[in-house]
C-alpha cells in the first residue's frame, strides 16, 4: 500500500510526517550498501573505507584477533634463516615443517566431528580453545626448540615440529571456524581482520629485521684439530627472544578475541540472528557446484598450494647461495607484502577478474626464476653477483605480493556464498596447502633435484 493512500484524509502534518518515514527508510537502505566492505564489492558499487559507518575499536580489535591466526606459522618461517643453520635438518628443515603445518589440518576434521556431534554449540568456545594452544605452544617452543631424537637413524628436531603442529593449528582451523564466525558481523569488518591476519607476517617479519642473522658462517679447526666446523656469528637477539615476543602478540590476540565475543558495546555491530539464519538458508551447496565457484575453488587451492606449500619448502635452496642476508631479506620482505596486499584491499576498489588474471600471469615470470635458482643450487646465476642478491629478493616480494592479494580477492569473493562458501574456500585452503606441501617434502627428502652444499667441506 503507497503512502498516499496511506495518509488519505489526513492532514497536511501526517502528509509530512509519512513522506519523512518513507525517506529515512530509503536513505537507511542506501546506508546499508554503504556498509559493504570495499574488498568485497564490485564494480561501481563499491565505496571507500572511511564511507562506511564503523566502530573503530571493533575494528583494532579484528586486527589484533587476525594477528593470531598464523602468528606461530609466520613467526617460525621468518626464524628458518637461523634455524636452518642450526637444527639438524638444514636447508631441508623447510619441508619438514610444512609437512608439519599440514599435518595440523587434523584440526578441521575435529571439529566437523564436534559440529556433527553438537550441532548447535556456537564456534566461539572452538576459538578460545584453539587460540589457547596456539599460544602455549609458542611460550613452550620458545625453550624447546633446540631439543632433539634419534629416529630412523638420524637426529631430528621433534620438539620444534611437534609443537610447529600445536601451533598451526590455529592457521589451519581458522580457514573454517574464524570466516564463519565473522558473518556475525558486519561486512565491513571482514576487511580489517585480513589485515589482522597480514599483520601474522608482518609484525614476525619486522621483528626479524630487528633480529638480524648475525653474518655469514666461518669454518674454523675443531677441537680435535681434524675437522672444519662452522661458526655462526650471534644475532641481536636469540630464538628465544623472538618467540617469547610472538607469544606475547598471540596473548593479545586472545584477550582481543574475548573482548569481541564478550562486549555488549558492539551489538549493534552484529548482524540480526534472522539474517544469519536467511544467510545460511541461501548459501545451499548447489551453488557452490556452478562453474564459476568451482573455478574460483581451483584457484584458491593452487594459490594456497604455492604460498604455503611449494615456495616455503624450496625458499632456503633458492636463497641461501647467495648469503645469509639475503635469505633473511627475502623472508621478512615476503612476509610484508602480505598484510600490503591486504590493506590494497581495504583502501582500493578490487581489481576486475581480467585485471586479476593478467596479474597472476605476469607473477609466472618471477616465480619461474625462483624455482629455477632452487633447481640451480648450489650454484644459482649471478651467484656472485649485487644483481642476483637483488633480482632473487624482488622476485620473491612480488611472487608474494600477487599470490597474498589474489588470495584476499577470492576470501571477499566466497562471501556472498554466506558460511558454506567461506568454508569452501577454507577446504580448498587447505587441500592446496596440503598437496603442495606434500609434494614438495617427497622432492626436497627423496630425489637429487635440491641440493645443499657442505658449509666446511674436508680439505
Amino acid at each position: 500500500m503507497s503512502v498516499w493512500s496511506e495518509t488519505e484524509g489526513a492532514g497536511d502534518a501526517d502528509v509530512v510526517n509519512a513522506l519523512e518515514r518513507t525517506m529515512s527508510f530509503v536513505v537507511d537502505r542506501l546506508n546499508e550498501d554503504k556498509e559493504r566492505s570495499p574488498c568485497l564489492a564490485e564494480g561501481n558499487d563499491s565505496n571507500r573505507m572511511l564511507g562506511a559507518r564503523r566502530r573503530i575499536f571493533l575494528d583494532v580489535l579484528m586486527a589484533c584477533w587476525g594477528l593470531g591466526t598464523w602468528l606461530g606459522v609466520n613467526g617460525l618461517y621468518v626464524q628458518l634463516p637461523l634455524l636452518v643453520e642450526r637444527l639438524p635438518e638444514g636447508w631441508a628443515l623447510p619441508s619438514s615443517m610444512t609437512v608439519a603445518i599440514q599435518l595440523a589440518n587434523v584440526g578441521l576434521i575435529a571439529y566437523a566431528a564436534m559440529r556433527r556431534l553438537l550441532p548447535r554449540a556456537p564456534d566461539s568456545p572452538y576459538i578460545y580453545i584453539l587460540l589457547s594452544v596456539g599460544t602455549l605452544a609458542l611460550y613452550l617452543n620458545s625453550f624447546l626448540y633446540t631439543e632433539t631424537a634419534v629416529l630412523g637413524e638420524a637426529n631430528r628436531s621433534v620438539s620444534f615440529l611437534a609443537l610447529t603442529f600445536f601451533a598451526a593449528l590455529v592457521g589451519c582451523t581458522s580457514s573454517v571456524l574464524f570466516y564463519p564466525y565473522l558473518r556475525h558481523f558486519r561486512d565491513v569488518y571482514l576487511a580489517t581482520y585480513l589485515v589482522g591476519e597480514g599483520l601474522s607476517g608482518f609484525l614476525p617479519s619486522l621483528f626479524a629485521l630487528i633480529q638480524g642473522v648475525g653474518g655469514n658462517p666461518e669454518c674454523v679447526l675443531s677441537s680435535d684439530n681434524k675437522t672444519m666446523e662452522a661458526v655462526y656469528p650471534p644475532a641481536r637477539f636469540n630464538t628465544t627472544v623472538f618467540l617469547i615476543l610472538l607469544g606475547c602478540l598471540a596473548t593479545v590476540s586472545l584477550v582481543s578475541f574475548s573482548l569481541i565475543d564478550n562486549l555488549s558495546c558492539f551489538l549493534s555491530e552484529r548482524v540480526r540472528p534472522s539474517e544469519v539464519a536467511k544467510e545460511e538458508e541461501a548459501s545451499t551447496s548447489e551453488s557452490i557446484c556452478q562453474p564459476s565457484w568451482l573455478g574460483v575453488l581451483v584457484l584458491m587451492a593452487c594459490l594456497n598450494a604455492l604460498t604455503n606449500g611449494v615456495l616455503p619448502s624450496i625458499q632456503s635452496y633458492s636463497c641461501m647461495p647467495y648469503g645469509t642476508s639475503v635469505y633473511h631479506l627475502a623472508v621478512t620482505l615476503g612476509s610484508m607484502a602480505n598484510p600490503v596486499a591486504c590493506l590494497a584491499g581495504v583502501w582500493l576498489k578490487p581489481v576486475r577478474s581480467r585485471v586479476l588474471a593478467a596479474m597472476l600471469c605476469a607473477a609466472l615470470i618471477p616465480l619461474c626464476y625462483i624455482i629455477s635458482t632452487a633447481l640451480l643450487s648450489p650454484s644459482p646465476p649471478l651467484r656472485a653477483e649485487t644483481s642476483g642478491r637483488v633480482l632473487v629478493v624482488l622476485s620473491w616480494v612480488l611472487v608474494c605480493g600477487v599470490l597474498s592479494y589474489g588470495r584476499m580477492w577470492v576470501y571477499g569473493w566466497a562471501r556472498r556464498g554466506g558460511a558454506t562458501g567461506m568454508r569452501a574456500c577454507g577446504a580448498a585452503t587447505q587441500l592446496g596447502s596440503a598437496v603442495g606441501s606434500l609434494a614438495l617434502f617427497v622432492l626436497v627428502n627423496y630425489s637429487s633435484l635440491f641440493t645443499q652444499p657442505e658449509l666446511c667441506p674436508a680439505t
